[in-house]
């Protein structure tokens, strides 16, 4: 089997646009405290005026993003604020794209390569706001 994140692209970028400062609630996440929900509201909405499916849920580990496609696979986007915990990088986030492509007529996906579409439409959301998506080798 393969392993998870294997075909994953990582990205990051800059932008003091999304909240990584206030009181968070205490039901966030599953009782985790992690910054990040206006970020996957501001993907999810990107992505939904673009054509796809779009929606977030909070995960015991943070936010995530799913973009179902016409084609039945599903693109989705794990965010993480800060991920070095550098304080001279407080306005930083990363962002792992991994592509899911659904197996025969069952609700089972595999993991496939990232491809061009998909972060070209994740470009062109995070253009919107000035702050440039940067490829990174690894998260």
């Amino acid at each position: 089997m393969a392993r998870f994140g294997q075909h994953a692209a990582w990205l990051e970028f800059t932008s003091d646009r999304f909240d990584h400062t206030s009181e968070l609630p205490d039901d966030a996440n599953a009782g985790n405290r992690f910054y990040g929900r206006d970020v996957a509201e501001f993907i999810a909405a990107g992505l939904g005026e673009r054509g796809l499916d779009a929606s977030f849920i909070d995960e015991d580990w943070g936010w995530q993003v799913h973009a179902a496609r016409d084609d039945g696979s599903v693109f989705e986007i794990s965010i993480y604020h800060n991920p070095d915990d550098d304080p001279a990088r407080e306005d930083d986030w990363a962002l792992m794209l991994r592509s899911l492509r659904r197996l025969g007529m069952f609700s089972r996906f595999r993991e496939v390569p990232v491809d061009d579409a998909e972060t070209a439409a994740l470009d062109d959301v995070f253009d919107e706001i000035d702050a440039p998506l940067r490829r990174t080798v690894a998260g």
